[in-house]
């Protein structure tokens, strides 16, 4: 098991980080489909690299090896990999690893990308304007990511938000918007009527 653990930690670090050029369509153990964002639904992705084990008397999800992160896509959804717990409108809980996370405020199958912004032309240059408020950490940590009904993703844990650009911001907490409408995307400002955008 640790064997696969160590395998699919370093597939994420691959797949997601920006060691590659952009003409590079494959890395270090990776086959081009990896890299290339696969065609699988975010539904089949979002349990499969989760591992449970004992803690005290109930079974809990393994942190994996992966530090948090979201890329910033330009025009694109947020991708988000690392140790996440999504907490959907309803309250139902998703442990996953690798997550597509809508921004454009048009997908039907929320919180969830499913390329919507492609059909309505959305469009962010996938700028990260707000600054960090803590230091970089490279080992695990969890990240809990809610679903506010008609409102932001509001996240909670450590969070390395990042673009191809170079820009970042790290904290500890935030909200993410997803309605497409904030003056500082991708983080939400709490613009009036955004929330029934969402």
């Amino acid at each position: 098991m640790d064997d696969t653990r160590t395998s699919t930690a370093r597939q994420l670090h691959w797949a997601d980080s920006a060691q590659f050029p952009d003409d590079s369509k494959s890395g270090p153990g990776l086959d081009q489909k990896t890299v290339t964002q696969p065609s699988e639904s975010t539904d089949e992705k979002t349990l499969d690299r989760w591992f449970l084990e004992q803690r005290g008397n109930k079974r809990v999800p393994k942190r994996l090896d992966v530090v948090n992160e979201l890329q910033v896509t330009t025009a694109g959804p947020l991708e988000m990999t690392g140790n996440i717990t999504l907490v959907s409108e309803d309250g139902s809980v998703t442990h996953a690893n690798n997550l597509k996370l809508c921004r454009c405020g048009a997908s039907k199958n929320k919180p969830f990308c499913d390329d919507q912004h492609l059909d309505i032309e959305f469009f962010d240059n996938g700028a990260v304007p707000q600054a960090s408020s803590c230091m970089p950490i490279t080992r695990p940590q969890n990240v809990t990511v809610t679903c506010v009904e008609n409102g932001p993703l509001k996240f909670s844990g450590y969070l390395r938000v990042h673009n191809k650009k170079g820009q970042e911001s790290i904290s500890m907490r935030g909200a993410l918007c997803r309605c497409g409408k904030s003056s500082n995307k991708p983080f939400c400002d709490n613009r009036k009527g955004c929330l029934s955008n969402c």
